[in-house]
């Protein structure tokens, strides 16, 4: 093989490498706000869970447009709404989660950390399979970074990872992304197997209140 052959087949081998580790998986967007029009949330599409819970809510959930955008709309008064569908995600493809909400109305008194006061205006709920959960909040009084597991020792094991907190940015839509990996290894100590299910609640059950928030863009994304 002569120099020049093999300079040229060097290169080749080297940008065949580069292109390799450039290649990323693809985000995986989980809502699906721009499909319609707004109106009322195709309960068809997005299942009401658990599913022993009636779909029957004082105002139910609804797309609505926000500052030129599609979004969804949770509005509860006295009542837990969790909505969701299954999502399959492979975290070593695609950790970081991103996402698009905005508090209207907290809940009074909400606080992750007291069972009889866990209402919050708005939770992403992340179900993987082994029954662990993730749900990231924003909470109306606990501190930014408290985590909390009411179901540690139940069937399902999930944290509360409280990422905003009271009134701070309430009425305006606030972008944030999170490391899901990271989170999942920190809690539970080990990898997290894949996602199967992707929710969203709003609660003010606890509280006898009344909450409210609206969701846009959510989606996983590679690092």
């Amino acid at each position: 093989m002569t120099r020049a052959l093999v300079r040229v087949t060097v290169a080749l081998l080297a940008g065949a490498v580069l292109t390799g580790a450039a290649a990323k998986a693809p985000p995986v967007r989980v809502d699906d706000w721009d499909r319609g029009a707004p109106g009322p949330l195709d309960l068809n599409v997005w299942r009401v869970y658990p599913f022993t819970q009636s779909s029957a809510f004082k105002d139910p959930p609804a797309i609505v447009e926000s500052d030129g955008r599609h979004a969804l709309l949770l509005r509860t008064d006295g009542e837990a709404m969790r909505v969701g569908r299954p999502v399959k995600v492979d975290l070593r493809a695609t950790p970081l989660l991103t996402w698009e909400w905005k508090a209207l109305d907290l809940p009074e008194h909400g606080d992750v950390r007291q069972r009889k006061l866990n209402d919050q205006a708005a939770r992403i709920m992340l179900m993987f399979e082994g029954m662990k959960g993730i749900l990231y909040v924003w909470d109306t009084v606990s501190p930014l970074g408290t985590e909390s597991r009411p179901d540690e020792l139940d069937i399902f094991d999930r944290v509360l990872i409280v990422v905003r907190s009271g009134p701070v940015g309430l009425g305006h839509w606030t972008r944030e992304r999170r490391d899901v990996f990271a989170d999942y290894r920190r809690v539970f100590g080990d990898a997290p197997r894949p996602i199967k299910w992707v929710g969203f609640e709003a609660h003010s059950n606890d509280t006898r209140s009344r909450s409210a928030a609206l969701f846009g863009a959510v989606s996983f994304e590679p690092r």
